[in-house]
Formats: structure tokens, sequence, C-alpha cells
């Protein structure tokens, strides 16, 4: 009897320990879980925090910004110029709790993606003058035709940049007609591995320009730094802000008639300290005079594209607090000489 006492008291005493551990397991585990909720919660607070504090320091910048562009096109009328306060790059402000760098460039030194419906036509050109002119200007709009040379100087062959010059067209136009057989309208893309339609509108930014019918992630990648997707359908070069990677959309500007060393050359040490005042200074140029001069009809069609003045810029600011860093891009339309204002703010990678 005494020994069935005992052999129950071990048992229950066995019971005890085993409701304890398993007491303490499920204490661990659900610290474990609180702690993990924890830090994730505090991490997106912080983050959210550092996020907002950032917003506010970006919001200053850009005033910063505003007041030195101002100042600048006040001072300078009619052009931009790369020597210019606000356009030097890497420019730092260090401040108590953030260090902010940066740049501002100009969003027009680069070919419009959105202007390839526009038509380019020399002014008061006379029945004599259309009649002599070179018929590659006439075959498609000149907006179209330097599209195409960019692409073939970034290694596309004709084919190809066809396809993709022609399906950017049909991208933009309202209708659902293709423009030729290497077009591609809605029904060439709902076909796809991801199905989509064509915006009939403008691009929003110049990376959707990569579900194009034709476009490869190499002749993108080739011919990014080049292009951009502005909220305007206009098709101008902003030349005094061109950099010497830029060459190739030079030569394409000028139908391939500008070798890539003379355009290299020109944009690396041509360009005029304060810039050219119009772009008539710039067609003045020996090599640039030259160029449009061996094709007829090329003059009156690049003094239309060739500006020194800009509308559209764009600012990549970079906050830092200790380990973490924001970045943002802030676009700005300039209307007039006194007005700059933000039209968009974006986070993330400082290029598209």
């Amino acid at each position: 009897m005494r020994f069935r006492k005992v052999k129950t008291l071990r048992r229950s005493r066995g019971v005890a320990l085993i409701m304890v551990l398993v007491a303490v397991a499920i204490m661990v585990m659900s610290a474990a879980v609180i702690t993990v909720r924890f830090n994730r919660v505090f991490f997106v607070t912080r983050n959210a925090l550092d996020y907002q504090r950032a917003s506010w320091y970006v919001d200053g910048i850009e005033g910063i910004v505003r007041k030195y562009m101002i100042d600048d096109f006040r001072k300078t009328k009619g052009k931009v110029y790369k020597g210019m306060t606000w356009a030097q790059p890497n420019q730092v402000v260090p401040l108590d709790e953030a260090v902010i760098s940066g740049d501002v460039h100009d969003e027009q030194a680069c070919l419009n993606i959105n202007g390839l419906l526009k038509d380019v036509v020399p002014d008061n050109e006379t029945p004599e003058q259309r009649e002599n002119t070179d018929s590659r200007l006439l075959n498609a709009r000149f907006p179209v035709l330097v599209f195409r040379e960019l692409l073939m100087n970034m290694g596309a062959d004709e084919t190809q940049a066809e396809t993709v010059s022609d399906s950017v067209v049909d991208w933009l136009d309202a209708d659902s007609t293709m423009v030729s057989a290497n077009g591609a309208e809605d029904q060439f893309y709902s076909t796809g591995k991801m199905p989509h339609v064509t915006a009939n509108g403008r691009f929003y930014e110049k990376s959707e320009l990569r579900y194009i019918r034709g476009m490869t992630p190499e002749l993108y990648r080739r011919i990014e730094p080049m292009i951009c997707a502005l909220p305007t359908d206009d098709f101008v070069i902003s030349i005094n802000m061109l950099n010497y990677r830029q060459a190739p959309l030079l030569q394409a500007l000028l139908m391939g008639q500008l070798s890539l060393e003379e355009a290299v050359d020109l944009l690396k040490t041509g360009i005029p300290e304060y810039g050219w005042d119009s772009y008539a200074g710039f067609l003045r140029e020996d090599v640039i005079n030259n160029a449009v001069e061996s094709m007829n009809g090329l003059r009156g069609r690049v003094a239309k594209v060739a500006v020194t003045n800009s509308n559209y810029f764009v600012a990549n600011v970079v906050v830092q607090f200790d380990d973490e860093k924001f970045a943002f891009r802030s676009r700005f339309y300039r209307d007039g000489d006194t007005s700059l204002k933000v039209y968009q703010r974006l986070r993330g990678e400082l290029h598209e």
C-alpha cells in the first residue's frame, strides 16, 4: 500500500514537472513572438519617422534649389549653362542630424519620347525648299527619325530601330491602328507573357519603354541616359547642358552627318563657357554647320529642336541619418524667370 502511494506521488510530480516545462516553453515562445513583433513595429515606426524627417528636409532643399535657380534665371535670361550655381554636381549640405547630398539636372538635355508625335518642320519653308528636302526627312516625322538614329547609334539594327520607334508612336497615339507592320497596338501586347494594353497617351516614366515591342534590356540600358519622358509633347533638346557621354544623341539630332569623335570633341571642349546664346550660335559652329549643310532640309529642323533654355529640371536628393538613407527625386517646372514649381516628387532610386 505504501509502495503504491510513493509510485502515485512520483507520477504526480512527473506530470507536474511536464506541465511546468510546457508552461515555460509556451512562455518562451510567446516572449519570442512578442519580441519579433515589437522589433518589427519599432523598425516600421522608426523608418516612418525618419522618412517623415527626410521629407521635411527635402521640403527645405527644394526651397533652396528654387532660390538659387530663380536667382540664376534672373541674372541670365534666355539660356541655361553648366556654370550656373544650381548646375554644380555632387553638392553636400551637412546638418546636425543628417547629411543631405545631391544634384540638379536639366531634364530637357535629352530626347523626350513623349514628343515623337510632334511634327517638326522648318519655319517659312517654301514649296521649292520642300521639294529639294532630302527624302529621308520626308519619310517620317523628324522626332521619329532622330529616335531611330539614336537607337541605331546605340546598337540596334535598322529593323529593330523601326520596330521600337513605330511601337512608341502606336503607344502614344489615340487610335488602335498600327502605323506600320513594325508597330504594336493592344492586340500584340494582350497576348504576351504579361498582358497589357497601350496607354494611348504619354509615358509616365521612361522606364515604361522597356515594355515596348522590340526593346531589349541591353538596348534600354544603353539609351536610358539620353532619353526622358516629360509631361509635354515638346520635342526640343537643351544643347548647352549636354555632356560628352550624350554624343550619340547629338549625332542622332544631326541625322548621322556628324562623326562620334566630332560629337564627343564638341561636347567636351566646344561648348562656350557661358553656353551658346541661341540655336544660331550653335549652328555657326564649323562641325555643326558642315553637318546641317550636308543634308537638304536638316538645318531648318535642327533649328526648331536645338534650344538654349529649359523649362524642366530634376533634383536628385539623398538624406542620410547615420546608417539610414532616403533617396528622393523632385521634378520642377519653370514658368518664366520667377516661377519654379515642384510638380512631382518620387521616393526611391535616384535614376529611373
